[in-house]
């Protein structure tokens, strides 16, 4: 096994403050937001994450034709990115790892002229894609694709565009991922007669991502409409199972890219297995990012936490945390973070309806469960929950023949921010390829060894 990061051991209380780059999954909606717009206006992004999955998403809309200026600033959040819309034309797409790439880009590609692919990194090839295949046979594009073992659509896929896509009602199972009915919602205002989506199958999971998706339409000022199950008006305690897409053109204007919350989490969950203090500037106080629910999940688990008047988050772990039993299909990225410091607490924890993180990166409930089991703290998969059993005092017993332990990262950026925090209690742990952090967090391995290092 090659390149392997030795992580900081830092059993005693971390103290720091880390500045989180910006959001991935909201400068991906307003990215494919902007380039809908009317050629010869511009949307701009303020303090742009540049990272895989961004510059991937940036680099598919350039060459299908959209003008995309990246200009650097004194410091990251006064760096510009300028989207042009522009006529969509063919082209062939590399998605990387990139959930949002694969799933957003092929509905945007029904209005190119000409025939658009999209294909990945290997392990991409693997990733569900079928209900957005599904979706866009049925408002009747052309759709090319590979199938898998079962028969279902995967990379890579061809997209053959006209150049106006007529929209309709279509079904969707999105029960593998939000990322399906993102990608038909963001692209709904550009099909001449709206779009009516209705969700089908089990619960959707990562309602957060919708909430984020339907805002940003929104702001961009298109219509949405949204309608819980028997047709009442979504709210709160009825989530929303169809929605109504008027036709427009979005206007994205300028907006300012929050801090990704999800990629603070790891900074957070130190000071919880620590028992820290850490804190978050920029932390927003109202948004749509799943990332923010970490907040209440550490503090069930005990730790203490207040949003400041000038926009920070402080957070302080406990001397004993305490186990959690929670459902988290609405905020499945927070789980190899949430497993990371359950492997700490003082009784089992079970993170519970987790079952679409099989599609990610990697099978993450298989990742999770094996990683915590090769370090000596008992884990396994129960149906889509996982269940962790921290021993008394948690061994560090690595893989056989190795002189320390390794985290295997599967070439998934949470999976070696999950190494990082186990690293802060288990001496000698090393976390194979932290540069897969690179995906969302280009500097994560110094922020890191940053804040251990005060």
């Amino acid at each position: 096994m090659t390149d392997l990061w030795p992580a900081p051991f830092h059993p005693s209380p971390v103290r720091g403050s880390v500045d989180v780059p910006g959001s991935k999954s909201l400068m991906a909606r307003f990215l494919i937001t902007a380039a809908l717009g009317k050629p010869g206006t511009a949307g701009r992004i303020v303090a742009p994450l540049r990272a895989r999955d961004t510059e991937l998403m940036a680099r598919a809309l350039a060459d299908m034709g959209v003008g995309v200026a990246w200009q650097r600033g004194a410091t990251e959040a006064e760096d510009i990115l300028d989207i042009s819309p522009a006529p969509l034309h063919g082209a062939t797409i590399d998605a990387g790892l990139a959930g949002t790439v694969m799933r957003f880009v092929p509905p945007l590609a029904a209005f190119a002229r000409g025939e658009v692919v999209i294909d990945g990194d290997v392990a991409a090839r693997v990733r569900p894609m079928d209900p957005v295949v599904r979706a866009l046979r049925d408002l009747g594009v052309q759709v090319d694709a590979a199938s898998d073992n079962a028969g279902r659509a995967v990379l890579p896929v061809r997209v053959h565009g006209r150049g106006h896509l007529a929209g309709g009602t279509v079904e969707i199972d999105s029960s593998a991922s939000s990322q399906f009915i993102s990608a038909l919602l963001l692209a709904g205002p550009r099909c001449a007669g709206g779009l009516v989506l209705r969700s089908v199958g089990p619960k959707v999971p990562s309602a957060f991502h919708l909430a984020m998706t339907v805002d940003v339409l929104r702001r961009a000022g298109i219509q949405v409409e949204e309608f819980a199950a028997g047709g009442a008006p979504a709210d709160r305690e009825h989530p929303a199972v169809e929605w109504h897409v008027h036709s427009g053109t979005p206007q994205l204007g300028t907006v300012v890219l929050e801090p990704d919350l999800s990629n603070a989490s790891p900074f957070l969950a130190a000071a919880m297995v620590t028992g820290g203090t850490v804190e978050i500037p920029r932390w927003p106080a109202r948004t749509t990012q799943p990332g923010a629910q970490i907040v209440d999940i550490f503090t069930a688990m005990g730790a203490r936490a207040q949003l400041h008047g000038n926009g920070v988050l402080e957070l302080t772990g406990p001397r004993d945390i305490a186990p959690l039993d929670a459902d988290l299909s609405d905020v499945g990225e927070l789980t190899p973070t949430i497993a990371a410091v359950a492997a700490f607490a003082n009784g089992p924890s079970a993170l519970r309806n987790i079952g679409q993180l099989r599609g990610h990166e990697t099978n993450r409930l298989a990742a999770i469960t094996a990683e915590l089991s090769g370090v000596g703290i008992p884990a396994r998969e129960e149906g889509d929950d996982i269940i962790i059993t921290p021993p008394a005092v948690p061994g560090a017993v690595g893989e056989a023949g190795a002189e320390y332990p390794v985290i295997r990262s599967y070439e998934d950026h949470r999976m070696a921010t999950f190494g990082a925090i186990l690293g802060l209690r288990i001496p000698g742990l090393r976390v194979e390829n932290i540069a897969t952090t690179g995906k969302t967090m280009p500097r994560f391995a110094q922020m890191w060894t940053d804040l251990v290092g005060r």
